[in-house]
C-alpha cells in the first residue's frame, strides 16, 4: 500500500468535523458518528461521501475490492473530515442523497520500517527510523493505489495533484487499472439509467 502524507493545515472545531467511522458502504461512502463540540456529544450515524473521488459501483468490476481497501484504511478509526460545498449543491456540503461531502484525513502512527509513499507528485520509498504520527489524505490514497477515479464534473483547487496521482496509478496498472479500459462509475450509472428507462417504456402484456 502507498500512503499519502498530507497537511491540510490547522482548522477550528467550526470548520472541520471529528468523526468515528462505523460502516463503509463502498469505495467512496461511509457512515460515521460525529463529535458536536458545542453540545459536547456524538451525533450518531451521519452518512458521508468523498467530495473529489468516484470509486467503482459495487456492481462493477473492482467495486467490492475498492470497498475492502477503504475498509482497511478507515473502518473503526477517527478521521478529520473537511466538509466541501460545491456550486451544484448551492455551496452546501450535502449531495442529492443527503450525504455530507467531505475530504478525509487520518492521523495514524507510522511504525519503524520501510514505507511506500506518494508526496508532492512523486512516488517513493523510505525508511522510518523513529515511530511518529503522520496525517494522511484518504482520497489521494484511494486514487494512487488505484481504487478510485478523480471526479471530472467539478473543478477544485487540488485537481492537478489528484489527476497526477491517478496517472501514476494508471501507469503502474494498480488496482482497477489492471483492466485495459475500466468503465468510470458515472458512465456505468448513466448506462444503467438508460437501460432502466428503456425497460420502463416497454409495454407489458400481463
Amino acid at each position: 500500500m502507498i500512503i499519502v502524507p498530507d497537511d491540510p493545515g490547522p482548522a477550528g472545531p467550526d470548520e472541520v468535523l471529528k468523526a468515528a467511522v462505523r460502516r463503509v458502504f463502498d469505495g467512496d461512502g461511509f457512515l460515521a458518528n460525529v463529535w458536536h463540540p458545542y453540545r459536547q456529544a456524538w451525533v450518531e450515524r451521519v452518512p458521508f461521501r468523498f467530495a473529489f473521488i468516484d470509486a467503482p459501483e459495487m456492481e462493477q468490476p473492482f467495486g467490492p475490492e475498492a470497498r475492502e481497501f477503504l475498509v482497511g484504511l478507515i473502518a473503526d478509526k477517527e478521521l478529520r473530515l473537511d466538509p466541501v460545498g460545491k456550486e451544484s449543491t448551492g455551496y452546501m456540503p450535502i449531495d442529492p442523497y443527503k450525504r455530507v461531502l467531505c475530504m478525509a484525513f487520518l492521523t495514524e502512527q507510522m511504525d519503524v520500517g520501510t514505507v511506500d509513499y506518494y508526496h508532492e507528485g512523486k512516488r517513493g520509498a523510505g525508511s522510518v527510523k523513529q515511530a511518529r504520527p503522520v496525517m494522511r489524505n484518504i482520497e489521494l490514497e484511494m486514487i494512487v493505489n488505484g481504487w478510485a477515479w478523480v471526479t471530472e464534473q467539478y473543478a477544485f483547487d487540488r485537481e492537478t495533484e489528484y489527476f497526477e496521482a491517478q496517472d501514476d496509478a494508471r501507469r503502474d496498472r494498480r488496482g482497477l487499472w489492471a483492466m485495459d479500459n475500466p468503465e468510470p462509475p458515472w458512465t456505468f450509472k448513466r448506462r444503467q439509467r438508460r437501460r432502466s428507462r428503456a425497460s420502463d417504456g416497454q409495454g407489458r402484456l400481463l
